[in-house]
């Protein structure tokens, strides 16, 4: 089996007030968390499943950009010159951008700095078990990133517009839709700079 991940980090923070992802949260870039979750979560699909991963990396910021060629060796590093189109742009960007003999693309945002490898990878395992052609995560029916593809869908993220991102995918084949409930933490975002306290209050240190 083969596994896109695509790692989507070219959003604006417009709530935040600024780039919320080169924000510090813990001593640390709030995108870095995401990245090495990715690397993480590769390494043991690898490892113990024999699924290959690669991990593509969207972003408009030379910042996250360039600490992707660095902290993910070999991996394909994108610019995302359609940013004002929101997520859809990256989306495009990452599938076009995939290997083309790809089984499925999962797709995770860089503002949940509590997401874990292990959760990733489970998530990835699971949704291969499970038959299904869509795959998301969840918590008390809440979804959340990451979100899986089968690579049959390739044409219909290429084809998407707006700044739904693949929802509309979903709601045009929920008999395909498998759901992974899982903790709340693991699907924590920032949304606001308050934000970044309320979590290690909450949560403690960052994956």
């Amino acid at each position: 089996m083969k596994l896109s991940m695509i790692y989507m980090a070219s959003g604006f923070g417009k709530r935040f007030g600024s780039n919320k992802l080169l924000a510090s949260f813990e001593g640390r870039p709030l995108y870095t968390y995401g990245l090495s979750a990715l690397e993480k979560g590769a390494q043991i699909l690898e490892k113990k499943s024999g699924i290959s991963c690669e991990i593509i990396t969207v972003s408009q910021y030379p910042q996250i950009l360039e600490s992707a060629r660095c902290l993910i060796s070999g991996e394909k590093v994108l610019e995302n010159p359609f940013s004002e189109e929101g997520i859809t742009a990256s989306i495009r960007l990452g599938v076009a951008a995939a290997w083309e003999d790809t089984d499925a693309f999962l797709f995770f945002v860089a503002d949940q700095p509590y997401t874990e490898g292990e959760m990733i990878a489970s998530f990835a395992e699971d949704y291969f078990k499970s038959g299904k052609k869509l795959g998301c995560t969840a918590f008390k029916g809440r979804r959340g990133s990451p979100t899986a593809f089968g690579a049959c869908y390739r044409s219909e993220l290429l084809a998407i517009s707006g700044d739904k991102g693949g929802r509309q995918v979903m709601k045009n084949h929920p008999e395909e839709l498998w759901i992974m409930e899982t903790e709340e933490k693991q699907l924590w975002d920032v949304d606001l700079p308050e934000d970044l306290k309320r979590g290690k209050k909450e949560y403690g240190t960052g994956a």
